[in-house]
Formats: structure tokens, C-alpha cells, sequence
């Protein structure tokens, strides 16, 4: 599916919204998000995604439909949650995905926000009738965000330190990761590198380091201290993987820069709190 504006000036509109308007979608937008839903399927490791969009006011036989977001959320009537299967490399896919799909909505003009850790899984178990192999790595509402944010919005983005980023030179490295790579040595890859910088993660981590060589870039994992996984195969920072290979590949297609994904051994001299994901090839 295309977008129908740039994906470089979405990656910088996007921003995470936690009040929205109790006010229906209706028809003709629902549509539209189904139809997004329904073109994001599969991720570049093949895994199959099966994204829903829920309705919190439909009421089923036993109850109404809470989804448990701790107060992190206020107002939404509409989320949207995926099933995957609980295989290697999964959490990637699932973050590449949903934050494509986050990025289409964003050009709708409607409000999301990434939810890992603050909602009821075993509520959405039951409503999207999941098995014991399948997991929902993270959901977002999405509707009409309020135009400003609450006191409690405020505090939030500040305790998690939102509208900050990383320095460049912490994030891209070349051959190694002893040494920062020059932002004119990413040559036309400077503006896909630095949309990837801008990608949301959770907490704020940043946890991708990415090692330039000749010919390709590749995309590490670097392991926050204390930041542990959710369990039951749901691995946050993996999911933040993907979400930076949804932002880099976007720009580089929009730019018409070569490049496709693929899993190679790079080489290169690492350490166990960097971990392999995946390489885009030039």
C-alpha cells in the first residue's frame, strides 16, 4: 500500500498521543484502517501478522471491553492489537509492521500510541480467541487525540524522556563499534539513518546500534541494563528493532535508495551485549 504523503514528514509529525475525544470513527474511516490492516500482513522475517481493530464500546456476552491500560490511556474507544505466532523473530516483524501501519494512520490525521507494557493481554487473549503459541507483543488506540496534552500526558512523556534522541555518534557506527560513522560517510543514507533516530521505542531506550560497511548496513540490538522482557516471547526492545527497520526502509524507498534485507554474518568484532538482527544490503 502507498502513502499518500511523505513518509519523511510523517516519521516527524508522529508523535505519541495518550487522550483522545470519546467520539466514533465512523464508517468510512473504519473502512480505511481495515483496509490498511489488511495490507501489512507480513514481516521481512515472514513471520504472519494478524492485526484486528477493537471496538471498546461493543459490549460481548460477559463483559464490556476494558483492555486495562492503567490510566496511560485516556478516551480512546478504538484499539488496535495483533496476533502473531511465538517464533524466532517475531517481536521484529510485529514492531515493523504495526509502526508502518501507525505511520498510515498518522497521514489520516488520527492519534496512536505505542502500548508494550500497559495493557491487559489476557483480555485480548480472549477477545481475539488467541492459542497457547500466540502472542500480542504491543496494541495502540487510535481516534481523534485531543489538540492538547493533559497535565498527566506531560508528566509522562517527560518521565520517559519522549522528545529526546540519542547523539548520532552513539547510534551509527562504522566497521566496528569502537568508531562513530561520519554523517558524510552515510552519504545518501544520512536521511534514512536519521528518520531511524527519530523512530519511538519503549521507554525511550534506543536500543538499535547500526554498523556501517561496504555495502551495507547492519542492525544491532544493544541491550538496555535492567530493562527485561515482558515474558511469554513478548521482547520490547526487539519489537523497537523493528519499528527502526519500518523507518529506514520507508525513507530509503521514498528516496528511490537501493538496498533490500537480509540476515549475513558481518563479521565484525562484537560482544555479548550487542546482538545480530539483520542487514540491508546496497
Amino acid at each position: 500500500m502507498n502513502f499518500n504523503t511523505s513518509v519523511i514528514a510523517l516519521i516527524k509529525k508522529r508523535q505519541s498521543k495518550r487522550a483522545y475525544i470519546k467520539k466514533d470513527l465512523g464508517k468510512e474511516y473504519i473502512e480505511k484502517i481495515n483496509n490498511v490492516l489488511q495490507s501489512y500482513t507480513e514481516g521481512p522475517f515472514g513471520n504472519k501478522v494478524l492485526f484486528s481493530l477493537i471496538v471498546k464500546k461493543v459490549a460481548t456476552e460477559k463483559h464490556k471491553v476494558k483492555l486495562g491500560t492503567y490510566g496511560f490511556i485516556s478516551g480512546a474507544q478504538y484499539f488496535i492489537a495483533g496476533q502473531v505466532k511465538n517464533t524466532e523473530h517475531a517481536n521484529i516483524d510485529y514492531g515493523y509492521l504495526l509502526e508502518t501501519i501507525i505511520l498510515h494512520l498518522t497521514a489520516m490525521g488520527l492519534g496512536t500510541c505505542w502500548l508494550g507494557g500497559t495493557f491487559s493481554r489476557n483480555e485480548l487473549s480472549g477477545i481475539l480467541n488467541t492459542d497457547n503459541n500466540t502472542i500480542i507483543p504491543a496494541i495502540t488506540p487510535v481516534g481523534y487525540a485531543t489538540d492538547t496534552a493533559s497535565v498527566r500526558e506531560s508528566i509522562i512523556r517527560w518521565g520517559a524522556k519522549s522528545d529526546s534522541r540519542k547523539d548520532w555518534a552513539e547510534l551509527f557506527l562504522s566497521g566496528s563499534f569502537a568508531l562513530s560513522l561520519p554523517k558524510e560517510e552515510a552519504g545518501s543514507y544520512k536521511v534514512p539513518l536519521e528518520m531511524l533516530r527519530l523512530a519511538p521505542s519503549a521507554s525511550n531506550k534506543q536500543p538499535w546500534r547500526i554498523v556501517k560497511t561496504p555495502g551495507a548496513f547492519h542492525f544491532y540490538l544493544k541491550r538496555s541494563p535492567g530493562y527485561n522482557r515482558i515474558g511469554n516471547g513478548v521482547d520490547l526492545q526487539m519489537i523497537d528493532i523493528g519499528i527502526a527497520m519500518s523507518h529506514f526502509e520507508l525513507t530509503c524507498r521514498e528516496l528511490e535508495l537501493k538496498g533490500q534485507w537480509a540476515e549475513i554474518n558481518p563479521e565484525i568484532d562484537s560482544s555479548e551485549i550487542y546482538e545480530y538482527c539483520i542487514s540491508w544490503i546496497i
